[in-house]
């Protein structure tokens, strides 16, 4: 390519990143509503303005959530409620990209509360009773509640029952079968408890 040649197409993508910025600095507060509009208009439950998004957010069906004030939802987060089951969220609640919500029996998240990106949150399991297909048996649901200011790793499984106390830290890709005491680290598959929050780590 002649350098003339190369030059004019070099400043011709210069102006064209330089308007794409523009646009999208533009479009930005128009799609933040669009979003928060679609949410409000499919969700059965709270939906404050003050909800922001990295990107786009998947309902299944008219889910029963509720939102505190000041949470962000990361790009392509599903929420999933059946019956009269709710995801009930606090305020300051951080959930990260690619992690699934699905509610039977009910979910409770605490406020100022961090979710990893792809983590899983499920509270029910198939039937798997011997004398019927398992997909035709219907789910068993029990509770999850997650206290206030935990923070739960990337890639992160949280089971049907279980219960994550206030300040409590599960591990990147931990399988939590069972309950985590308040200010307590735990990870592994079964996720246990590793020690306390502010416990030096075992030599």
């Amino acid at each position: 390519m002649r350098p003339a040649v190369a030059g004019l197409v070099g400043a011709a993508a210069t102006l064209l990143a330089l308007s794409l910025r523009l646009g999208e600095a533009l479009g930005a507060p128009f799609l933040r509503l669009f979003r928060l509009a679609s949410l409000k208009a499919r969700c059965r439950g709270r939906v404050p303005s003050t909800l922001r998004f990295d990107g786009p957010v998947h309902l299944v069906g008219r889910p029963r959530v509720s939102f505190g004030d000041y949470c962000r939802l990361g790009r392509d987060v599903v929420f999933e409620t059946e019956g009269d089951a709710r995801i009930v969220i606090g305020d300051h609640v951080r959930v990260n990209a690619g992690s699934f919500l699905i509610a039977h029996a009910g979910i409770t998240i605490g406020s100022h509360t961090l979710i990893g990106e792809h983590v899983s949150l499920r509270d029910a399991d198939h039937g798997i009773r011997p004398d019927a297909l398992i997909r035709t048996q219907p789910h068993l649901g029990s509770p999850i509640e997650i206290g206030e200011d935990a923070w739960i790793g990337r890639g992160a499984a949280v089971l049907k029952g279980v219960r994550i106390g206030r300040g409590a830290i599960v591990g990147a890709n931990s399988v939590v079968t069972r309950d985590v005491p308040e200010m307590t680290i735990a990870a592994g598959v079964p996720a246990r408890a590793l020690r306390r929050r502010g416990e030096a780590k075992p030599t």
